[in-house]
């Protein structure tokens, strides 16, 4: 999961990871209106997503009317409704049997595939394919209509599940075969406990970063305030739009933009030295060729 940006190579301590991996029904509170990407970046105006998870979750990976939005919920209320049918999780009362039984069924019944740049929601929904993230968010809206209180862990480059049930932590790892969480990964000194908004953030990533590999520099700039809304502390959005910018020649804005990001996170300094004096180098021989 390497992002090859012009800027990369300015950067010395800057590493760029991308994460790769209720029995109620929500489709009557759908909005009626085409706007909802919109609503989705007005509701995350206050760090707090207040819409249900699910529907933000599509909207980000790009369901924009409420037509579509009713169809995905469907795919969703049919996965809960086969495992209903298809498992013994009727039967059973406690959280981490009923999570198991979702993970066996859905690794045996839902899982075509993994590949890295699958983070689109609407994929594994469609397609049954996915990468750690989109399958990590499947889980959890699963998990939660069934009264699970599942967690999703983040360490730089992966996704998985985690349980705690009866003082005990378990896992679920949805990209390996054997369904096991390496000890690299559950160790990392890095990990940590996901909100809803930060899996939302990790959706406007990677739809900025492949926006900036195919040149839509606007689009991922777009996308990459979306990331950022939902997690303001991330510095991955801030790279990718500094990238956005010096691919458009607009240095100023780039420069502007990082020393507005540094005041507000002083610990960053370090890590955006070089970018930062590269910029300032660019500003002023800009402003000398005007002269």
């Amino acid at each position: 999961m390497k992002w090859f940006l012009s800027i990369k190579r300015f950067f010395v301590a800057a590493p760029v990871f991308l994460a790769g991996c209720q029995s109620v029904q929500h489709t009557e509170s759908v909005p009626k209106n085409h706007h909802l990407e919109t609503l989705l970046t007005h509701d995350l105006q206050d760090g707090h997503l207040d819409m249900p998870f699910d529907q933000a979750c599509l909207i980000a990976s790009g369901v924009d009317t409420g037509k579509k939005m009713q169809a995905y919920l469907a795919k969703i209320d049919l996965l809960i409704s086969r495992i209903g049918q298809e498992t013994e999780i009727s039967e059973v009362s406690d959280s981490l049997a009923k999570a198991q039984i979702i993970f066996d069924w859905l690794q045996k019944n839902a899982n075509e595939g993994v590949y890295n740049d699958c983070y689109d929601f609407r994929d594994t929904l469609n397609l049954k394919v996915g990468n750690c993230l989109s399958y990590a968010i499947r889980f959890t809206i699963l998990c939660r209509r069934f009264g699970i209180d599942i967690k999703n862990i983040f360490v730089p480059g992966h996704i998985y599940n985690m349980l705690v049930f009866n003082g005990q932590t378990h896992y679920f790892e949805h990209t390996h075969s054997d369904g096991i969480v390496k000890k690299m990964d559950k160790y990392h000194p890095h990990k940590k406990v996901m909100r809803d908004e930060d899996l939302i953030a990790e959706i406007f990533l990677y739809k900025a970063r492949n926006a900036n590999l195919d040149m839509k520099y606007e689009e991922s700039c777009k996308n990459c305030q979306g990331a950022l809304i939902c997690n303001p502390d991330d510095n991955r959005p801030v790279i990718l739009l500094l990238d956005n910018y010096i691919a458009k020649k607009n240095y100023e804005e780039a420069f502007r933009y990082l020393n507005d990001y540094l005041v507000r996170h002083p610990d960053d300094r370090k890590s955006f030295k070089n970018a930062y004096i590269l910029l300032q180098r660019l500003c002023k021989k800009g402003e000398d060729v005007i002269q």
